[in-house]
C-alpha cells in the first residue's frame, strides 16, 4: 500500500510534463482545439500508468477544451470518463464542481442534448453526494498561486490535496507547492 501511495504522488515524467505545458499554453493562447487532444492523451497516459485521479482531472480538462472548441461528441466522452472516475474514487467535491461547470458550459455552447444526457446519467448520483465539509477554521492556509508553478494547471485551494498546513500537491503534475504566508 505504501508503494502505491508513493507512486501516486510522483511528479509527471518529462514527456507528460511537456504535453501538459503545451496543453496549458494552448488554452492560455485561446486555442482549446489544440489543447483538447493533448489533455485527452494525458488522460490515457495516466490511466495506462495507474493514476486514476490524475486521469480523471485530465479527462475533465479535455472535456472543457473540447466543449470550448464545439466538439460535442468528444466533450461528452471525456466528461463521462471524468465523472465515472471522480465518482469511483470518491472525489465528491470535484465531482459536483465539474458536473455543474461542464453542464453549464455545454448548455451555453448550444450542446443542450449532451448536457441533458449527462444530467440524466449522472445528475442523480451527483445530487446524492455528501455536502462539502465546512472549512476548518483552526488550520489557516496561506495564499496559493492561481496556477501550478511547474505545469501551469489551475489550482483551487478549496479542492487541493493539502499535504500540510502550507503545502499542496498539484493534482495534475504532482509537484508540491507551498502557500505564501
Amino acid at each position: 500500500m505504501l508503494r502505491s501511495m508513493r507512486f501516486q504522488n510522483r511528479p509527471l515524467n518529462p514527456a507528460n510534463m511537456a504535453l501538459l505545458v503545451q496543453a496549458n499554453r494552448a488554452v492560455a493562447g485561446g486555442k482549446p482545439g489544440e489543447a483538447a487532444p493533448l489533455f485527452a492523451q494525458l488522460a490515457r497516459n495516466m490511466e495506462a500508468n495507474q493514476h486514476p485521479r490524475r486521469a480523471a482531472n485530465f479527462h475533465a480538462m479535455a472535456a472543457h477544451a473540447f466543449a470550448d472548441s464545439q466538439s460535442e461528441a468528444a466533450a461528452t466522452e471525456h466528461a463521462r470518463a471524468a465523472l465515472q472516475l471522480f465518482l469511483q474514487y470518491q472525489m465528491n467535491q470535484r465531482t459536483a464542481t465539474f458536473f455543474t461547470n461542464i453542464t453549464r458550459k455545454m448548455n451555453d455552447r448550444g450542446m443542450k442534448g449532451a448536457a441533458d444526457q449527462l444530467e440524466k446519467d449522472f445528475g442523480g448520483q451527483v445530487k446524492k453526494l455528501p455536502a462539502a465539509p465546512a472549512a476548518d477554521k483552526t488550520v489557516p492556509h496561506g495564499i496559493l498561486p492561481t496556477n501550478c508553478t511547474k505545469c501551469g494547471a489551475p489550482i483551487h485551494g478549496n479542492e487541493a490535496n493539502w499535504v500540510d498546513e502550507n503545502t499542496i500537491e498539484c493534482e495534475y503534475c504532482g509537484v508540491l507547492i507551498r502557500s505564501g504566508q
